[in-house]
C-alpha cells in the first residue's frame, strides 16, 4: 500500500481527489436527469449543466463516452438536419478521397512509365555514343593498321632490295675468293 503523501500536500491531493470524484457525480447526474427528460446535449451544454469545465469532459474519456451514447439515443431536434448535411459531406468527401487515390494510381503509374521511358533514352543514348566512340575508335585502328600494313610491304620490298644485294655481294666475294658459284642463295623472306 502507498505511503500518503505527508502535510500540507496531503491535503491539497485528497481535496483535488474529492473534488474531481464529486465532478465525475455532477456529470453523470446530469447525464442520467438529461436521458430521463430526452433532453439533447453537447459538451458545452453538459459541463454547463453539470458546473465543470469542458477540458474536464475532454479528460475524461468514460464520460464523452457516455455523452456520445447519449447523443445517439437523443439528437437535437435543429441538429437532424446538420447530422444529414454532414453525413452527406461525409460520403461525398469519402467519394473525393475515392477518386483522389485513383488519380493519385494513375499519375503515379504513369510518372514510372515516364522515368522509364527516360531511363531507356538516357541508356540508348549513352548506348549510340558507345557505338559511335566505338566506331570511331575502329576507323582510327583500321587506319593504322592500313599503315602498318604499308610498313610491312615496304620493309618487305627493302629486304628483299638488301638480300638482293647481299646474294651479289656474296657471289662476287666467292669469284674472288675461288669458290664455286653453284651455291644456292638463302633469302631471308622465304622461310
Amino acid at each position: 500500500m502507498p505511503t500518503p503523501p505527508r502535510g500540507n500536500s496531503a491535503a491539497l491531493a485528497q481535496a483535488r481527489a474529492e473534488a474531481s470524484a464529486r465532478k465525475h457525480r455532477d456529470v453523470a447526474a446530469t447525464l442520467h436527469a438529461a436521458a430521463a427528460h430526452g433532453q439533447a446535449l453537447t459538451v458545452s451544454t453538459l459541463a454547463a449543466a453539470a458546473g465543470v469545465s469542458r477540458q474536464f469532459l475532454y479528460s475524461r474519456p468514460d464520460l464523452m463516452e457516455g455523452l456520445r451514447r447519449h447523443q445517439e439515443r437523443h439528437p437535437a431536434a435543429g441538429d437532424r438536419p446538420l447530422h444529414a448535411a454532414r453525413a452527406a459531406d461525409l460520403v461525398n468527401a469519402q467519394n473525393t478521397i475515392k477518386r483522389l487515390k485513383g488519380e493519385a494510381r494513375e499519375l503515379n503509374r504513369r510518372l514510372e512509365s515516364g522515368l522509364a521511358a527516360q531511363i531507356e533514352l538516357r541508356d540508348e543514348k549513352r548506348l549510340r555514343e558507345l557505338y559511335e566512340h566505338r566506331g570511331h575508335e575502329i576507323e582510327r585502328l583500321l587506319g593504322q593498321n592500313a599503315d602498318l600494313l604499308r610498313t610491312v610491304s615496304q620493309l618487305r620490298e627493302q629486304v628483299r632490295s638488301l638480300e638482293d644485294d647481299l646474294a651479289v655481294e656474296r657471289t662476287a666475294i666467292r669469284e674472288l675468293m675461288g669458290q664455286p658459284a653453284n651455291v644456292t642463295s638463302i633469302r631471308f623472306s622465304d622461310r
